[in-house]
């Protein structure tokens, strides 16, 4: 059995670069063999006949004398030179400390030993009118400057340096390529293992492909970063907002066995124990709500809408919480349109006026307003209730913060703001207050139009 061998992405990706270019190379010298066959083949005597012809062809005598310019006496490893009808030399190149004394004989290519080395002679006889000529072309027959021995040594030479090329330069672009996701690796292993879930990838560098995965992580660590959080502060508040019913239940039923003697007694206590079972389930409906709300995990679709109709029909269906002669009126704009969503809409005016009327003062006032400013919608909830201090504006947002000087007969549960700065949030908006310590406050929730 072979064992499977794990390459990496680098490997990988450069041996297919070395592959591919090795193939690439074996096409073009095919390529290249098939298409000059003829030229490959016409070593050297091939190549001695073409080139004597060629400069047979270009022979001209004009105004009293030969024009010997147009001919290569040297080509290709091709010695041509040019004699008279006598055999004396005009004009030509032989090999050195080589002598031919063969006769002329037209186009046939003759061997030839001298100083026991083979030569090839080819001659061609030529009738210019006024004289005869003979080019004669002498060549080596071991000579190798053709096509063929050009292209074998450029094989030799170039693949190697080609192959070094390709395989380094591969390397180097996998290399850099795949140096991100190294990062990405070892920054989200160290994540994922819990030691820091505040870290972030934050690439700069490398190819836009990994910065946008990047970047996917980051927003994944802070969607996680942010869920554990909100779990962490779900399971704190729990505990502790949960900690004061519980006791007082246990505490009720201890009473109850020790001291409730008649039914009366009995059902006291029961009535003491619903009190705070439903005060119990109001504060975790609270804190799931707010929670799952932080994390998304509960859809509330935004649809565009009238939101002046939508504010009004709630007005009118509000119910104050209690009744101590506080007396209510709405100022809203018609026909502004936003959108929002109706379930969240309603939870933040059902906060915003509970919490007017329960911090309002006896007889006072509470207004509930909705107009445009910009491109927003604010909707304003005005009490001229205890007011809160300037110390103390920033902490009302907080979970369960409650200012001693401001609470009402229950208290609440301190969750209705923060739940109110987060709906706002949600929908594309934010909350805001303006107050002052015994002169009232004012509530604002802006949504985009």
């Amino acid at each position: 059995m072979f064992k499977k061998v794990n390459l990496s992405a680098k490997v990988r990706l450069t041996a297919w670069f070395t592959l591919m270019i090795l193939l690439l190379s074996a096409m073009v010298l095919v390529f290249v063999f098939v298409i000059n066959g003829a030229s490959v083949t016409d070593d050297p005597a091939g190549r001695l006949v073409k080139v004597v012809q060629n400069n047979a062809s270009r022979v001209e005598f004009d105004n009293g004398g030969f024009e010997w310019n147009d001919i290569d006496f040297y080509r290709r490893g091709v010695y041509c030179s040019v004699f008279d009808s006598n055999g004396e030399l005009l004009r030509g190149a032989v090999p050195e400390d080589v002598e031919i004394a063969l006769p002329f004989e037209p186009s046939v290519v003759r061997s030839v030993y001298v100083n026991d080395s083979e030569y090839y002679v080819y001659d061609v006889f030529l009738d210019m009118t006024v004289t005869t000529l003979w080019v004669r072309g002498v060549i080596d027959s071991a000579d190798r400057s053709g096509l063929m021995h050009t292209i074998m040594v450029l094989t030799w030479t170039l693949l190697p340096a080609i192959l070094v090329l390709s395989i380094g330069g591969g390397w180097l672009i996998a290399y850099n390529a795949f140096r991100p996701m190294e990062t990405i690796v070892q920054r989200a292993g160290s994540i994922s293992d819990g030691e820091d879930l505040s870290a972030r990838l934050d690439l700069k560098r490398g190819p836009s492909e990994m910065r946008r995965l990047g970047g996917t992580f980051d927003r994944m660590f802070a969607r996680l970063e942010a869920s554990f959080n909100a779990e962490r502060q779900f399971a704190s508040d729990a505990a502790h907002e949960l900690r004061t019913p519980v006791a007082v239940i246990l505490a009720q039923c201890d009473r109850a066995r020790r001291k409730d003697k008649t039914s009366e007694d009995f059902l006291k206590s029961l009535d003491v124990i619903e009190t705070q079972g439903h005060r119990m389930s109001e504060l975790i409906d609270q804190l799931l709500s707010l929670t799952r709300l932080q994390q998304g995990v509960d859809r509330y679709p935004l649809r565009e809408a009238d939101l002046s109709e939508f504010l009004t029909a709630l007005n009118d269906e509000f119910v104050p919480p209690a009744e101590r002669g506080i007396a209510r009126s709405a100022e809203i704009e018609p026909g502004i349109t936003a959108k929002f969503n109706p379930t969240l809409m309603a939870r933040i005016v059902q906060n915003l006026l509970t919490n007017a009327y329960k911090y309002g003062k006896e007889n006072g006032h509470v207004a509930l307003s909705l107009r445009r400013a910009g491109n927003t919608a604010e909707l304003r909830v005005t009490d001229d209730g205890v007011g809160i201090a300037p110390e103390d504006l920033d902490k009302i947002w907080q979970r369960f913060w409650q200012a001693d000087a401001s609470r009402g007969e229950d208290g609440g549960s301190g969750l209705g703001l923060a739940m109110v700065r987060e709906m706002a949030a949600f929908m594309g908006g934010a909350a805001r207050v303006e107050s002052t310590l015994g002169a009232g406050s004012t509530f604002t929730v802006t949504l985009p139009l």
